[in-house]
């Protein structure tokens, strides 16, 4: 049998007709169950519009607010679906000092504009808006890192963790402004690095202060130790006027561990070792040689030569 026999026969315009009635019913039954009353949950979009270009808010408005709301449903349905639920507020009409302040009774006014004057408000996730503001220009301060580091062994913190954005600005009013001249970012802890790593880090928030941005990347970078050796030429402290003191050696061999990056670097400013006038004896003929002075990324500091002969002249 074909497809057009089918269409022809009566069993098949007798199905047809009916399934086209059980479609208008459906169709009355979706649109009478819309009339009834019903509660769904809603997310309004907040529009706040007429903000001079000077304002900047130090609270943030939230961009959306959370709502139960009751009417009909063929209301609800053309809201959710058909619509946008957005509420526009003026920022003239609620702002004065530094403050744009909404009270429930405003908020729920105008929140119930957005669903019309049948809709009834059942529940908010905000009941009122207290937002501080400034007119102020921003302040731009550096970005100090709050974190607790360590490496294995064998490796080392090369420098001091860098940070981008290096500042950021930051904004309220003129009396908290005038306090802040650095932020720090939330203390957070890496031990055992064995390589460089890169840390998303928030900043520690101050009340009543908006800071742009709120984050930064905090950049640690892990390098191997290497061991050097250098020699440091020998200072003598404490020497009389007149007097002058001839070492044999004038030089000192030092041992150390260093980033592999300073490796090349000279140590000639980096490293200071002395023998004191006060410890000369006349029994003895050699002084001990003090370490007195060694940059910071130089560790495990070993004195190979810990005494050096001396030659004492008169000028």
């Amino acid at each position: 049998m074909s497809w057009k026999d089918v269409q022809d026969s009566t069993g098949f315009k007798k199905s047809l007709t009916f399934l086209v009635f059980v479609a208008i019913a459906a169709l009355f039954w979706f649109i009478l169950a819309l009339n009834d009353s019903v509660q769904d949950d809603f997310e309004v979009k907040v529009n706040i519009y007429n903000v001079p270009d000077s304002v900047t808010f130090i609270t943030l408005p939230p961009q959306k607010i959370h709502v139960m709301v009751r009417d009909q449903g063929t209301n609800l349905w053309r809201n959710g679906i058909f619509g946008s639920a957005q509420m526009n507020i003026d920022f003239r009409d609620f702002s004065s000092d530094g403050l744009f302040k909404m009270r429930r009774s405003e908020l729920n006014a105008a929140l119930k504009n957005v669903f019309g004057p049948s809709a009834s408000l059942l529940s908010s996730s905000v009941d009122s808006l207290s937002l501080t503001y400034t007119t102020l220009p921003g302040k731009r301060v550096p970005v100090i890192v709050s974190a607790d580091l360590s490496t294995v062994v064998g490796k080392i913190i090369s420098g001091r963790p860098t940070v981008t954005p290096s500042s950021v600005v930051v904004y309220s009013t003129r009396d908290i402004l005038d306090t802040i001249t650095k932020v720090y970012t939330e203390h957070f802890s890496r031990q055992h690095l064995e390589e460089t790593i890169e840390v998303p880090a928030m900043l520690h928030a101050i009340p009543n202060v908006r800071m742009e941005p709120t984050g930064v990347t905090v950049k640690v970078e892990v390098e191997p130790l290497v061991k050097k050796r250098a020699s440091v030429n020998v200072q003598v402290d404490n020497l009389p006027e007149g007097m002058d003191l001839l070492l044999f050696p004038s030089v000192a061999m030092v041992e150390y561990y260093m980033p592999m990056s300073r490796f090349n670097a000279t140590s000639d400013d980096r490293i200071e070792v002395a023998v004191d006038y006060e410890d000369i004896h006349d029994d003895v003929r050699k002084l001990p040689v003090n370490l007195i002075y060694q940059d910071q990324d130089l560790l495990n500091m070993q004195l190979l030569t810990d005494s050096v002969e001396y030659t004492l002249v008169r000028n």
